[in-house]
């Protein structure tokens, strides 16, 4: 393999591919925003976007300098989660990295705290906490059964809220049931996500456990772990409906449910043979068709809204 150029270990280190995983959940809550509550800051919308895609790719940097770690500690001779290496990055290089975005995204946290209130702090402090203890410490989250809903909630549900609440902080009447209607706009973002974390647990358990990592495959087993990701998209297009029927949603956000085919034909081939190398991608598509799906279709309601009450 030729010596990396910085722009690809930049783009290993951090995944960035895994950039929509987070930019997703962020667009939806978006939309919900601007659908239900009428209401829409762009200026504060981009500075957060910006402040939540740097901290997403810090803590794909951490988690990758924290597997290489715990790899050298390990016996396995090699494996393919470990980038720093495949990739030759030099430790301090990822450590500059990691800070910069880091610092970065607590810097617009910070300036966006004092312009919008301590919401957006409560969330921002709770997502870098999630976000340190997921790979870092003496017992971090992601080697434990735990890994999944720490991921899925963190993503899904606090970046959905983040992105409601810079939107609707300084309307006159504040709704401080937006942290339910979020959770329920959230619950598909938060299902998916946590099976790409599945998905990703399930092809790599042998791996997984030659490195001290317990996750949930590890505790349930093969099978089951194929039947709660499958369950889980199963009851993310559920909750999109309920979100519909709640007139959280436009009615035109059930278009979404016209992808479970697809879904169903990618999650067949992962359930098969779950393979990192070969049918992982699945599942990341997987969770791109339900998500970008759900946001093309609120925003064909909030368009169809605007041409029928302009």
């Amino acid at each position: 393999m030729e010596m990396p150029n910085h722009r690809q270990q930049f783009a290993a280190l951090v995944q960035a591919q895994t950039t929509v995983i987070s930019a997703l959940p962020y667009l939806i809550g978006c939309a919900f925003a601007y659908y239900y509550y009428d209401h829409f800051n762009l200026g504060d919308t981009i500075l957060l976007f910006i402040a939540v895609v740097s901290f997403h790719l810090a803590v794909n940097g951490h988690n990758q300098y924290t597997d290489y770690r715990r790899f050298n500690h390990s016996n396995a001779i090699n494996s393919h989660n470990n980038i720093i290496a495949n990739f030759k990055i030099h430790l301090s290089w990822a450590r500059v990295i990691i800070a910069g975005l880091t610092i970065l995204s607590a810097a617009i946290g910070i300036y966006l705290t004092i312009k919008a209130g301590w919401i957006l702090l409560l969330i921002g402090i709770l997502s870098f906490l999630v976000g340190y203890s997921y790979s870092g410490g003496h017992h971090p989250i992601l080697k434990t059964p735990f890994g999944e809903p720490a991921s899925g909630i963190t993503m899904g549900y606090n970046i959905t809220l983040l992105a409601i609440y810079i939107n609707i902080y300084n309307l006159p009447t504040f709704d401080v049931d937006f942290w339910l209607k979020g959770l329920v706009v959230a619950l598909p973002a938060i299902l998916v996500i946590s099976n790409v974390m599945l998905g990703n647990n399930i092809c790599d358990v042998k791996e997984d456990i030659a490195i001290g990592k317990r996750t949930l495959v590890y505790h349930i087993g093969h099978k089951k772990s194929l039947t709660v990701l499958i369950t889980c998209y199963a009851l993310s297009y559920l909750f999109i409906v309920i979100a519909v029927a709640a007139h959280y949603l436009p009615l035109w956000a059930l278009g979404s449910l016209l992808t479970i085919p697809l879904v169903y034909q990618r999650t067949r081939v992962f359930v098969t043979q779950p393979d990192k190398a070969t049918t992982f991608f699945n599942v990341l598509i997987d969770l791109q068709l339900i998500l970008v799906s759900e946001f093309f279709f609120i925003m064909l309601g909030i368009i169809w809204k605007l041409l029928i009450f302009k």
